[in-house]
């Protein structure tokens, strides 16, 4: 017996098999009436242009804090777990990365199929951390220099970041089919087709959502979320 579910909340949910059939929890509908209420929303969301060279988009990107809310519009190159294994074994065979790795934003994703009208199906940020054992030998061959995805990142990113100037940029966990409706205008496949869904996309957005995790100074949004997430985060300037 196989039961598949989404993503991170849902796996939370309850479920049994009886003889009398298959049960599944009954969730919250509205769980947003329990959120605090903030006024974080009202800050600044800055504008980030990438269409720019990625020395004008890193240097953009270091005059802002950790939180600013970002907004993305222009090229992004995908990239996920098997194309990052791929690029890494040019490495070891003395190619280096592709041009395309140094000029543009990288994305850990990955789409679904595309529905008629649309430019792409579902395109929601996979989880960062398992491309962590890449980040300091790409940004070593200048590569990989800002990162898009969902959650924390290993100290080692943090470090590499600060070594190579390098950013992390947090997504947003969810809305993977807004994302594809409202951001993505299009989208084609760059290298790797052979890999299906794991191939290396390009794509183009536009008001893609985003904010700063991990900064070119060592500072990670992260480091200061833990027992007390009440308190201010401490920031290098």
């Amino acid at each position: 017996v196989a039961i598949a579910v989404s993503c991170s909340a849902d796996r939370q949910a309850l479920g049994r098999i009886t003889r009398d059939g298959v049960f599944l929890e009954q969730l919250e509908v509205d769980p947003a009436q329990y959120l605090p209420e903030t006024t974080e929303l009202a800050t600044e969301v800055v504008a980030i242009d990438l269409t720019r060279p990625m020395s004008e988009i890193r240097q953009t990107l270091s005059r802002y804090p950790i939180k600013t809310r970002l907004s993305l519009s222009g090229p992004m190159i995908v990239a996920r777990d098997i194309a990052h294994a791929k690029l890494k074994e040019r490495i070891d065979r003395g190619e280096g990365l592709p041009q395309y790795m140094k000029d543009h934003c990288v994305y850990y994703a990955g789409p679904a199929k595309t529905p008629v009208g649309y430019a792409s199906g579902s395109f929601g940020p996979t989880t960062a951390g398992r491309m962590d054992s890449y980040v300091d030998l790409f940004q070593e061959h200048g590569g990989s220099m800002v990162m898009l995805a969902k959650g924390n990142r290993s100290p080692a990113v943090t470090e590499a970041c600060k070594k190579h100037g390098g950013f992390y940029l947090g997504s947003i966990g969810g809305p993977a089919a807004r994302l594809a409706k409202d951001c993505i205008k299009q989208i084609e496949v760059f290298e790797y087709a052979e890999l299906g869904m794991e191939a290396v996309w390009k794509i183009d957005v536009v008001d893609f959502p985003a904010f700063v995790v991990v900064d070119d100074k060592g500072n990670d949004f992260f480091a200061g979320i833990g027992g007390d997430a009440g308190k201010r985060l401490a920031v290098k300037p």
